[in-house]
């Protein structure tokens, strides 16, 4: 190696051997070893009697040792090994004997690694000269001649061998006598495992002389070691290595699993196998007193033979002709804990003629039979074990029954629910748990300043009460409001859910159209839901009660009335000192007002957007118009629109309702709509709404096949809103019960006639929300957009109608304020985009867009 070259740190090269003429004798070669490494590998020779070295040469990283050849012969394993502080490397001269040959005539085969080094020896013993000649593949090769005393030798050597060295050499010797020897070269390295019992079967009293024994043909020598079953590493022992076979043994194991892992520097091999013992049958038999059953059972491995001798009571069972054997074909064979066993148990019910009774058991082992110590036959026990069963099971069914009606009696939860979207489509949803959530003390009332009234609902798990609030609004004011709470007899988890309920509906905040939250009693005490009260009661009867009352049109209601009842004498805060309350009975003075006004006035919800408390009990207060006395058109689409935009703000809040219906929209003053939710105090169990406690009639087909409720299902709920609204309050489906037929109809897209009450338009919109598809319903926003259309187009043809009297540009009614300038353009747009497309097609438009 040249000076200033520096070898990375490693074990010994495989060591080159070769021979070599001495320079100046004649017949004498010497034999050259050399190997590389870092730290310097020491060259050893092994297989010499005498003096193995005749000398050393080290040069930087490379130690090349030479000996004369004379001094091993006749030794004729002779190796050559390099060692350092990382490992050893040897390398092997391959020597054949040609008197030795004759005897043995089968020719060694010699493996190598591609790189590796060759070299091979021919001697005889004989005089005089004699024509020593290597040939490979049937051509003559230049070796070098080596005498000693009467011994002559050949040497052939290659330093590093490839694939085109593979094949037979051949030593010749007077051209009569030859000695064979294969090289093969490997590109790769090797390993075979030339012989190994992959399933071991054996006899327990032979399990100590039993041994693994693998025969493994691997170049380079692998390294080798077992997996017991226990996953214990055990390196293999190895008996015999010869020409790169290694025969490896594992003695004395155990049952169960086996690996052997072979591995040299590139190829590795796995192997499984697995040991059975067989021993004799341990038999364990038992016979119940009670039952007259005998049962015999053991652990075996498989195949097993069992049978029942039986020796009757008119036998003396001293002979074997006494004696009936009785096979038995199908024992019960179940898994063991130990390997290749198997557990085995069979049983016989004993008669009176049975009087001694043995179990059989056969398998490669042996055969063992036993039988029970004493037994006595009892019969009678028999009637007991069967009236024991019977009132055992009576038992359990009753058991059955009270947990199927515990469970099957539903918990207390709110109909509203808050989801959170977990993926694309619409009912890729969790709902929110809000148990976790942190209450915000914000929203607490103080207990004593709270006066509980008269009962307003009440349910299976609650109810709702009016009551008096002191200071809630305002400090030394008092209002109605609704309180919702539980009953006497409540679980824990119902107390959770009215909680949960309570964290969510701060969460959602208010809004004009639902009925919103006020405040809470959580301290000591039960819990107490404060809500806006409505005078009004629910949307359903409040439509029924006022059916004699309704008129289509409002000017069927001026023609009719003359005014009277429709209007009366309100007041309202003034911003301007222009006007001033007018007194009982005195004419207000009414002043003209632009088109856009009317229009605004009418859009504008009778309470203002509601952003916080405050402001809510102010317009509570403050509201003083009243409502008309007729129920008109415009009334049922002020109605649909007020829902629209209070589910449409649920939605914005990422919340589905799941029971939106008429009989859960409160009315209050103002004829203003506020979607609720009190199915705590719902009697759902007396409802005929409710089949198997649900509102199917209200409900989407997927909420009624497949239980998913989404915000479009709540848009199918809309749908039957709007049917109830314009029918006054009739049941939708009016003489359909619910039953097969009835889930048919919905499956195949059946739809209700157009209620008395609607306009066309309407009844579009009704089955545009009863689309089957999900996706083919409009959203709450579109529909808040076409109602408003609606209501923008209805008042339009109120503009020209009343009175038969026509204005271009304006009107009169009690005008107490001016709108503001942002308020009237944003509806100034809307108009005029109705104005433009006033057909009822352009119109149904809106819920395309």
């Amino acid at each position: 190696m040249r000076p200033g070259k520096r070898l990375l740190v490693g074990r010994p090269s495989v060591p080159v051997l070769k021979a070599i003429a001495k320079e100046g004798s004649s017949n004498i070669a010497l034999l050259v070893c050399t190997s590389e490494g870092n730290p310097i590998p020491t060259i050893r020779w092994y297989g010499m009697r005498n003096t193995p070295w005749e000398r050393i040469k080290n040069e930087w990283y490379k130690t090349e040792s030479t000996m004369k050849s004379h001094n091993s012969y006749p030794d004729i394993n002779i190796t050559c090994c390099a060692s350092n502080s990382l490992g050893e490397e040897c390398t092997q001269l391959h020597h054949i004997d040609l008197k030795r040959n004759m005897d043995e005539p089968k020719a060694q085969t010699v493996f190598l690694k591609s790189g590796q080094s060759l070299l091979l020896r021919c001697a005889v013993d004989s005089l005089p000269n004699p024509k020593l000649r290597w040939h490979f593949n049937n051509t003559a090769v230049k070796g070098i001649t080596s005498l000693h005393y009467t011994y002559w030798t050949e040497y052939f050597s290659v330093e590093s061998v490839n694939v085109t060295h593979s094949g037979e050499y051949v030593c010749m010797f007077n051209n009569n006598q030859t000695g064979r020897t294969y090289v093969k070269v490997l590109e790769n390295d090797k390993i075979d495992i030339l012989r190994l019992n992959d399933n071991n079967s054996i006899l327990a009293q032979n399990k100590k002389s039993f041994c693994f024994q693998a025969v493994v043909f691997s170049y380079p020598e692998a390294q080798c070691h077992w997996i017991t079953p226990n996953q214990t590493k055990i390196c293999c022992k190895k008996t015999h290595y010869h020409n790169f076979n290694s025969i490896f043994e594992l003695c004395d194991p155990e049952p169960g699993q086996y690996q052997m892992k072979l591995k040299n520097q590139q190829y590795s091999v796995i192997r499984n196998m697995s040991l059975c013992i067989s021993d004799n049958p341990k038999i364990t038999i038992q016979l119940d007193e009670y039952t007259n059953i005998v049962s015999c059972e053991t652990q075996s491995s498989l195949p097993v033979n069992v049978s029942w001798n039986i020796c009757s009571s008119h036998a003396n069972c001293n002979n074997p002709e006494d004696w009936k054997e009785i096979l038995v074909a199908q024992p019960k064979v179940t898994d063991s804990d130990q390997f290749c066993q198997k557990k085995i148990n069979f049983t016989r019910r004993l008669n009176s003629e049975d009087r001694h009774v043995k179990c059989c058991i056969t398998n490669i082992a042996g055969t063992e039979c036993s039988e029970p110590k004493e037994h006595r036959m009892n019969f009678l026990s028999i009637d007991y074990v069967i009236c024991f069963l019977i009132i055992f099971i009576l038992f359990m069914i009753i058991l059955a029954l009270i947990i199927f009606i515990r469970v099957k009696k539903p918990g207390y939860q709110s109909q509203i629910q808050m989801i959170q979207m977990i993926g694309p489509n619409d009912n890729d949803y969790i709902y929110i748990d809000f148990r976790e959530f942190k209450y915000d003390l914000k929203w607490e009332f103080p207990r004593e300043n709270l006066e509980l009234g008269n009962e307003l609902g009440s349910g299976a798990f609650g109810m709702v009460l009016q009551a008096t609030a002191y200071g809630i609004s305002k400090p030394g004011v008092s209002i109605q409001v609704a309180v919702k709470m539980l009953k006497d007899k409540h679980q824990t988890v119902e107390k959770e859910a009215l909680m949960s309920e309570l964290k969510m509906l701060t969460h959602i905040g208010h809004h004009e159209n639902i009925v919103n939250l006020l405040g809470a009693c959580t301290g000591s005490g039960p819990i107490y839901l404060i809500f806006q009260y409505c005078c009004n009661g629910d949307l359903l009867n409040y439509l029924k009660s006022n059916r004699e009352r309704f008129h289509k049109y409002l000017t069927d209601a001026f023609n009719r009335d003359r005014f009277r009842g429709l209007y009366h004498n309100f007041q309202q805060k003034r911003n301007s000192s222009e006007y001033t309350e007018p007194d009982n009975n005195q004419y207000v003075h009414m002043i003209p007002a632009t088109k856009e006004q009317e229009n605004e006035a009418l859009l504008r919800p009778s309470i203002s957007s509601v952003s916080t408390v405050e402001e809510l009990f102010e317009c509570e207060d403050n509201q003083q118009e009243e409502e008309l006395q007729s129920l008109t058109y415009d009334d049922l689409l002020s109605f649909s629109f007020q829902v629209a935009k209070g589910m449409e703000f649920l939605s914005s809040k990422n919340c589905i309702h799941r029971d939106l219906a008429a009989r859960n929209v409160l009315v209050t003053q103002g004829r203003q709509v506020k979607i609720g939710d009190f199915g705590l105090a719902r009697d759902i169990e007396h409802d005929s709404n409710y089949v198997v406690r649900l509102p199917v009639k209200w409900m989407a087909p997927e909420s009624i096949f497949k239980g998913v409720y989404t915000m479009q299902s709540d848009v199918w709920a809309y749908g039957i809103l709007l049917w109830e609204i314009f029918s006054l309050g009739v049941t939708p489906y009016p003489g359909v019960t619910v039953n097969d037929i009835f889930y048919r109809m919905i499956e195949s897209g059946y739809h209700m006639e157009q209620p008395y009450y609607a306009e066309e338009s309407i009844y579009k919109v009704m089955c545009r929300c009863w689309m089957l598809d999900p996706v083919d319903r409009p959203c709450f926003s579109k529909l808040v957009a076409f109602m408003e259309k609606e209501l923008a187009a209805l008042e339009e043809r109120l503009y020209y109608n009343v009175g038969g009297y026509c204005y271009n540009d304006i009107i009169y009614q009690n005008a107490p304020v001016t709108p503001d300038a942002t308020s009237m353009e944003k509806n100034q747009d809307v108009f005029q985009s109705d104005s433009e497309n006033s057909d009822e097609t352009k119109l149904w438009t809106t819920l395309d867009q």
